[in-house]
């Protein structure tokens, strides 16, 4: 069945903020305390509701790809900042960047002094890139770009920026259809051996049918970029269905609202939006920026895109 675009723009970024709410409860839990709270036999509840700092950025990286007709780092900085708010658990790497810029530093710079200068190899470039990987679906060297450019306001070691531009390339790849190629894509597109090497693994446990444990021991459920964003593509590529999907992304525990946010992403703009559970779209906070504003930035974003085709 054909779907069509703009189901599949909202269903990026409705299935990443669905994720990460779904996720966001069990944050840190072990498999283990996971399966002891929610049932792998039946649709979860969604408990709560309330998205994470993973949803807020990815609206940020919305506005400004909007705004902007495509990227702007300057104002995507200044979008983050405006946007900002600590309850929302950002980590400590991110707010620093932000500080810094809020307080005169360059965008381009300021990641670069994080961590002893070596910069944040975590996943917090790759948890916001949905939009990225929409905008620029079609043109893989510009997406690869983008992706970089994007990581750099608070991410810039070469694990964090790559691994924002392999879940930005998998959200494209989704968009396209092309599950069944997926893995070849990626191969190619890959160009760090960190993350080539995670994606054979990826392939060897989708022959197998792996467990959990072998999942976790292999491909990672943390917050280093390379052991998340390749935990989400498997979660996608197991199975053919949205809530399968992101049940089982989340049932690994760890870093569980972001694996959530980053499935659902990826799932989201592969389905569209008809395919994500109501019952969890109808849970999902719909306050200032909540459900309702962030189905109106899929459609913005699908319009903008269409007025730049060319993703330049």
């Amino acid at each position: 069945m054909k779907i069509d675009l703009k189901s599949k723009f909202t269903g990026a970024l409705i299935g990443s903020a669905v994720g990460d709410a779904l996720g966001a409860p069990v944050e840190g839990w072990s498999m283990e305390r996971v399966r002891s709270v929610y049932s792998e036999r039946k649709l979860w509840k969604m408990s709560y509701g309330r998205y994470t700092d993973d949803t807020e950025l990815m609206i940020g990286v919305a506005e400004s790809l909007i705004k902007n007709k495509g990227f702007n780092g300057a104002d995507m900085a200044r979008t983050f900042i405006q946007n900002y708010d600590a309850k929302r658990g950002y980590g400590p790497g991110s707010t620093g960047a932000l500080k810094r810029i809020k307080a005169g530093e360059s965008w381009k710079e300021v990641s670069k002094k994080l961590f002893c200068g070596e910069g944040s190899y975590g996943n917090g470039a790759a948890m916001r890139i949905a939009p990225v990987g929409l905008f620029y679906y079609d043109n893989a060297d510009v997406l690869r770009e983008i992706a970089y450019k994007s990581s750099l306001i608070t991410h810039s070691h070469e694990l964090g920026k790559a691994g924002a531009a392999l879940q930005a390339f998998a959200v494209a790849l989704a968009v396209r259809g092309q599950k069944e190629s997926m893995l070849s894509e990626l191969k190619n597109f890959a160009q760090n051996n960190v993350y080539k090497e995670k994606i054979r693994r990826i392939e060897t446990l989708l022959d197998k049918d792996a467990t959990k444990k072998e999942i976790i021991a292999k491909l990672g459920n943390g917050m280093a970029a390379f052991n998340s964003v390749p935990t989400a593509i498997y979660s996608f590529l197991r199975f053919d269905r949205f809530e399968d999907s992101v049940i089982y992304a989340i049932s690994l525990g760890g870093d569980t609202d972001t694996i959530g946010a980053m499935t659902g992403a990826i799932s989201g703009a592969y389905y569209g939006d008809g395919a994500i559970p109501n019952e969890w779209i109808e849970q999902l906070e719909d306050g200032e920026k909540g459900k309702s504003y962030i189905k109106r930035l899929a459609e913005e974003l699908y319009v903008a895109k269409n007025y730049n085709p060319n993703g330049s």
